[in-house]
């Protein structure tokens, strides 16, 4: 977190886990990199290495726009306002004569019973101004953004379940929680274009599939 840094307006500004990029390096190290050496080094004996080299460049390319929107996301305080930079690069900003209430939750991780903090601000018709979600911030920078926004910070005793979290600060969830067909979609179709651009450069480098 940085407090009053580059950008002087801001009265505290913080980002989210640098925990995050090591996570996504590991990933990176472990599937695609080993997928894209594999086509390579099939490719040197038919000649269409470039492929598979073109294939890891645009990989790359992709995993540094990552990191550059992953840098660029952050919340900050004002003396009026909150200001949130969301990771694909969407701006909103909330005055704070609009905060009715802080809270700072704990909730369980799905069929775990690790608990996760999470902090919501909303207004007086209990519209969702803020929240930051433990997976990706700081339970600190959490209590650094509740202290600057000033007034009650709600502490409840007891952990949670998202369902339970949900219900009793009604509006909180975001458009794809509480939808398992959603997620569950959403997964597949990952995984299909991932299949698909593998099978794909496959064809490319003129290598035998399956029933061809």
């Amino acid at each position: 977190m940085t407090v009053d840094g580059q950008a002087r307006r801001f009265t505290v500004r913080i980002r989210p886990k640098p925990t995050l990029i090591r996570s996504g390096l590991l990933m990176l190290l472990i599937v695609p990199l080993p997928i894209f050496a594999a086509l390579l080094f099939l490719g040197l004996s038919s000649g269409s290495w470039p492929i598979a080299v073109i294939g890891e460049a645009l990989c790359m390319l992709l995993c540094w726009l990552g990191l550059v929107m992953f840098r660029a996301t952050f919340v900050g305080v004002t003396t009026t306002s909150i200001v949130e930079h969301g990771f694909f690069g969407r701006a909103t900003t909330a005055p704070l004569s609009e905060v009715a209430s802080v809270v700072l939750a704990h909730t369980y991780s799905t069929s775990t019973t690790e608990t996760l903090p999470q902090l919501i601000v909303r207004d007086r018709n209990g519209v969702r101004l803020l929240r930051l979600r433990g997976i990706f911030w700081t339970e600190e920078s959490m209590r650094v953004i509740a202290d600057s926004i000033g007034g009650d910070l709600e502490l409840p005793p007891e952990a949670m379940t998202s369902a339970e979290f949900f219900d009793r600060y009604a509006g909180s969830a975001y458009w794809f929680e509480n939808r398992p067909v959603v997620a569950g979609v959403g997964i597949a179709v990952l995984l299909a274009v991932c299949v698909g651009v593998v099978l794909g450069l496959m064809r490319l480098l003129g290598q035998p599939m399956a029933g061809s």
